[in-house]
């Protein structure tokens, strides 16, 4: 991958937009003060491509990348990956209170050189389009993951200096890191959690194992058999109880009948005429009569009310009459005041057409002065810009002043060159005679070899001698096994002999033990045979001693085969131990015969000739190291003269440069005064032209100033003179306005009030054509009185009537609500008995109707009496049967262990019992299925307790292989031979040849080739040589990360790091190894503060920082 444009607007310090062209900027520095922005650079790029930053602690952090003060922060990246050239994008934006990522891109351009996208051409392909798909993307197109980046690209340069210096603990966890393999502790962590849930969840189980250890097959039979006699026993209860049942129904039929019968006498027993009857009817009719009469009374007045009513409306009206005489009044006042309104309007017109010529006289006076004030401010504005002009021609003329020391650069220049030249003569010189010496050198061999055979030759001293002693020390523990194999032997065969005397004494007692309980005619116990002739009691055999006699042999044998197996165990260890030296040994001769190749390879040879021979060929070498030392410090001296020569060239060359410098800012400053040419090759010569020029050019502005501020006085004086004049017009102006607009507003209000009155006249006249003649009016209004008084009588009149019809009315529907309410008690007395049959009422003769149905009540009660009596004998039958019924079911009950008094009480204690044997079948079945499910359930949990102890076995071993001095410590010890030789590479291509690295016990050592290949510690290394072995390590796992991620070719390499600590040998140093890094195939970038490393490198981007924003500056090609 390799960056070619980063655009950034609103990221973290870079609030306006910005763009960064990394083309043809293969090496390149990103340069300014710290805090300036230049990491900002970095975690940009990192951002477009992962959504993250390195520096953030978290693959997922966002916050950061938008400035405090900005809503929204695009990021853009156009890279190139192989022969292909993408785009990706990343939008930022603030949410309320939250910053989310809004759009993301990832394009691939058709055009490889392409940068931005064509509307014409052919149009790029989206590769993602979404946030979750853009991460996914990206790590496949780069074959690289987040964490992985930041090592191979962005490389974690503070890691690698601490992984120098760090203990072999500190070390492995700094290698796991960088590895991404810490997560194997979280592995170890894990896994012993694991082994403990297991082992918790052991604990569970066999508790509830012993939870279920009343579930077993004889419960499940009982359960069985229990559920089989229910189920009878509901057959049986289900024949009884309807039996029962329809003797309580027989009964309660009965008891029905008689409720029904007593209920129905109940309602019979009340029913008589009551009081009063016949004087009610009398009554209502009286009242009907008297209404008719008032009703015809009132009728009549309502008529004549109505007639006098409308002979009114046809009349006169008096609200008419009175709207004419105010108009007729109205209309006499408007036509006194209409000539002094006509007058008014006639003098306000005059007063504004007066006002309106004078105004138009100041406005032509106005215009008149404003002309004149417009030219004198003009003519003073062109004086005082000529005489400005002359100023700051002035100004820049003044500071044209040759420079100190411009005089003899030439010429000093001159003299350091010819020393330079001496110097890299003699550099060259020295540097053959020690590259001969230094050939001589490398062909003798490397020195580290032979220090390294000495070692491995005293290893094999020490070997040879420990083999000598193993193997005597085996021989014994053979021949200890042999002595303990025959007295194995021999207990053996006293242990057969002990074990057959004791098999014997058993017989004999036995036999001893039986002869006393034969009779003769019965058979032997033992041979089954018919007793004729009892044998002789047997003497009681010494059974105890011959079983004491073979508990020691066993004891014996079992003694000496334990001496046996620990013999054994001696003889297996030395063995391994001899197997193991002869192997050291084997290896370590194989070692010394690649060391020394004219050695023959025979150990048991004398090594006395070998140590020899080592010696002769370190003495030849010592000769040979001397001579390389005294060329390199020629060397050195001379690199230090050359050094010394060139830096004051150098220094000489950047005073010459800054003079030349700071002519062509001058030339530039003074590039609108037209300056003469002059040659800037000889910097003397063209200050000294320039400098004549100027001084001419001072003396004629000058002159020409005085002339300029003498005309300036004078366009000012005449221009206050107009402005005065100005403003005396405008002011008379402004007071004519006013006038004037009192005027319009005057004879708009006079032509209103004439407008007014005329209008109102007309109004007045044309109503009051419809209206009645002025002088009939009176005779009108008295017209008016009659017709209301006429109108109030016959009210006075109606009103009395409809009083008499509402007392008449009020007394007649006060009797026919009782009569009413009188049929209304009869209709509910015959209603509350209907369903017995009553007989038809008269409807027109209230008293014959209640006769009737008091006759009709007293037969119907007599014949209820009756039926009582006979219904009450049934229901007494029907319960004895239904008594005797339930006592056999409740018999039955209890013959299956069931309480009757779980049937309740009451008439429903038979319909009951299936419900009971139902429920109580339902727990037997409930009870089977519990057991057969506690069986299965404890096969469960018993297979559950087998696969979690199998868990925990299996996750406490893991646990154990992922501590630290396990398989972390094998990984982090592979990974560092494989990690240490590629950074040998790379040191040794960084240095110049002069370094190796190695590490040996813990410790990291360097081979310097230019010190007889000695070995140093890394702790004792410069700043400088610090950083190329840093380096030589990062750039190691780079390429190993790479290599196992699948990556492509990594084509770029950033260092962020400031080197503000080194000393300026080291940081001389470090410029050489990042310039050699910089002539491979990467783009090589680097952060740095110094100035002096940031010279030396071809591209800089300088990062400034202002109040509003950051700002990058590319330098250089």
């Amino acid at each position: 991958m390799r960056p070619v444009r980063l655009e950034l607007n609103g990221f973290a310090g870079f609030r306006a937009p910005t763009v960064v062209d990394f083309t043809n900027a293969d090496y390149f520095a990103l340069v300014g003060p710290t805090g300036s922005g230049k990491s900002t650079v970095l975690d940009a790029l990192t951002f477009a491509l992962y959504g993250s930053a390195y520096r953030w602690g978290r693959s997922n952090a966002i916050a950061y990348a938008l400035a405090p003060t900005s809503n929204r922060c695009t990021v853009s990246l156009t890279f190139d990956v192989a022969s292909q050239r993408y785009q990706v994008a990343r939008e930022v934006r603030r949410v309320g209170q939250q910053i989310q990522q809004k759009t993301v891109s990832l394009v691939k351009f058709a055009d490889p050189t392409a940068v931005v996208t064509d509307a014409d051409g052919p149009q790029p392909e989206v590769l993602a389009g979404e946030i979750k798909e853009l991460n996914a993307a990206i790590e496949q197109l780069l074959g690289l993951s987040f964490d992985d980046f930041c090592q191979c690209v962005v490389l974690p340069q503070g890691d690698f200096a601490r992984f120098l210096s760090a203990n072999a603990r500190d070390r492995q966890q700094i290698l796991l890191k960088l590895l991404g393999a810490a997560h194997y502790e979280g592995i170890g962590k894990r896994a012993g959690a694991q082994a403990a849930e297991a082992a918790k969840e052991i604990a569970v189980l066999t508790d509830q194992l012993s939870r279920h250890a009343d579930a077993t097959p004889q419960a499940e039979a009982d359960a069985q058999a229990r559920l089989s006699a229910l189920g009878q026993l509901a057959a049986t209860v289900d024949q009884l109880v309807p039996r029962v049942a329809e003797a309580h129904s027989r009964a309660d039929d009965a008891h029905a009948r008689v409720a029904t019968l007593r209920t129905e006498l109940a309602r019979l027993t009340p029913l008589r005429t009551p009081d009063g009857i016949g004087e009610l009817q009398r009554r209502a009719v009286e009242a009907q009569t008297a209404a008719h009469k008032a009703r015809d009374a009132a009728d009549a007045a309502a008529q004549t009310l109505a007639d006098a009513t409308k002979a009114a409306q046809s009349g006169p009206q008096r609200a008419v009459l009175n709207i004419a005489r105010d108009r007729y009044t109205e209309k006499a006042g408007l036509a006194g005041r209409r000539d002094a309104v006509i007058a008014a309007a006639q003098r306000a017109r005059q007063e504004l057409a007066q006002s309106e010529e004078r105004l138009r006289a100041l406005a032509d006076a106005v215009t008149k002065a404003r002309r004149t004030a417009e030219e004198t401010r003009g003519r003073r504005d062109r004086v005082q810009q000529a005489y400005a002009a002359l100023q700051r021609r002035q100004q820049m003329l003044a500071p044209v002043r040759t420079p100190d020391g411009a005089s003899d650069l030439t010429s000093r220049a001159a003299a350091l060159a010819r020393q330079a030249d001496a110097a890299a003569t003699q550099l060259a010189a020295a540097r053959d005679r020690h590259n001969q010496s230094a050939s001589a050198l490398t062909a003798a061999g490397d020195g580290s070899r032979l220090t390294e055979a000495r070692e491995v030759l005293d290893q094999l001293l020490h070997v040879t001698s420990s083999l000598t002693d193993a193997t005597s020390e085996l021989d014994d523990a053979v021949e200890a096994v042999a002595q303990a194999d025959s007295a194995v032997t021999g207990a053996q065969v006293r242990l057969d002999a002990a074990t057959a005397a004791l098999e014997e004494a058993r017989t004999l007692a036995g036999a001893a033990q039986l002869r006393p309980q034969l009779q003769v005619g019965h058979a032997c116990p033992v041979c089954e045979q018919s007793v004729t002739i009892l044998p002789p009691p047997l003497s009681d055999p010494a059974l105890a001693a011959a079983q004491a006699a073979r508990d020691a042999a066993v004891r014996e044998h079992r003694d000496l085969l334990s001496q046996r197996q620990a013999a054994t165990r001696t003889v297996a260890a030395k063995q391994r131990a001899a197997d193991t030296l002869t192997q050291r040994r084997t290896l370590l001769d194989e070692r010394l015969g690649t060391l020394l190749p004219d050695r023959p390879a025979d150990t048991e040879r004398d090594c006395d000739a070998d140590r020899a021979h080592l010696d002769e060929r370190a003495a030849a070498r010592d000769q040979l190291v001397a001579a390389e030392q005294q060329a390199r410090a020629a060397v050195q001296e001379a690199e230090a003269a050359h050094t010394s020569a060139t830096a004051a060239v150098a220094t000489l060359q950047r005073e010459i440069d800054r003079t030349r410098s700071g002519l062509h800012t001058q030339l530039g400053a003074l590039a609108e005064l037209d300056p003469p040419a002059v040659d800037t090759h000889d910097v003397t010569a063209a200050w000294s032209d320039l400098q004549a020029w100027a001084q001419a050019q001072r003396s004629t502005v000058e002159d020409d100033l005085s002339a300029a501020q003498a005309e300036a006085a004078t366009s000012h004086q005449a221009h206050q003179d107009a402005t005065a004049t100005l403003e005396v017009a405008e002011q008379a102006h402004a007071t004519a306005h006013s006038v004037h607009t009192i005027a319009v507003q005057q004879s708009a209000a006079a032509d209103h009030a004439q407008s007014t009155l005329t209008d109102r006249l007309s109004e007045l006249q044309t109503l009051l054509d419809q209206a009645p003649p002025a002088d009939a009016l009176p005779g009108l209004l008295e017209e008016c009185d009659r017709l209301e008084a006429a109108v109030e009588t016959a009210t006075a009149e109606a009103s009395q009537t409809r009083e008499a019809l509402k007392a008449a009315e009020a007394e007649q529907q006060q009797w026919q609500a009782r009569t009413a309410t009188a049929w209304s008690e009869l209709t509910a007395a015959r209603d509350a008995v209907a369903a017995l049959k009553p007989p038809s009422l008269d409807t027109d003769d209230l008293a014959a109707a209640w006769a009737s149905l008091a006759a009709w009540a007293i037969r119907a009660a007599d014949d209820r009496q009756a039926d009582t009596l006979r219904a009450q004998a049934d229901a007494h039958t029907a319960h004895s049967e239904a008594d005797q019924l339930l006592g056999q079911l409740e018999g039955l009950l209890r013959d299956h262990d069931l309480d009757p008094q779980d049937l309740g009480d009451g008439s429903e204690r038979a319909a009951q019992a299936p419900r009971v044997v139902a429920v109580a079948a339902e727990r037997a079945r409930g009870r089977v299925e519990m057991i057969q499910r506690s069986l299965a359930d404890a096969a469960a949990i018993q297979d559950k307790i087998d696969s979690a102890r199998t868990q925990q076995q299996v996750a406490a071993e893991l646990a154990r292989l992922m501590r630290s001095n396990k398989f972390p410590q094998w990984l982090a010890d592979s990974a560092l031979d494989i990690l240490v030789a590629g950074a040998s590479q790379s040191l040794r291509r960084l240095s110049g040849d002069r370094f190796d690295l190695s590490h040996h016990k813990g410790e990291f050592y360097v081979i310097d080739h230019s010190d007889a290949d000695s070995q140093r510690s890394v702790r004792t290394l410069s700043g400088g040589e610090t950083f190329q072995a840093s380096l030589s390590l990062a750039l190691a796992l780079s390429d190993q990360l790479a290599g196992m991620g699948g990556a492509t070719k990594l084509e770029s390499i950033f260092l962020d790091e400031g080197f503000g600590t080194l000393d300026p040998d080291s940081l001389e140093m470090v410029a050489d190894t990042l310039e050699n890094l910089a002539q491979g195939e990467r783009m090589v970038g680097v952060i740095t503060h110094v100035t002096g490393l940031a010279e030396r490198v071809p591209v800089r981007f300088q990062v400034h920082r202002d109040p509003h924003t950051s700002v990058v500056t590319r330098e250089g090609t």
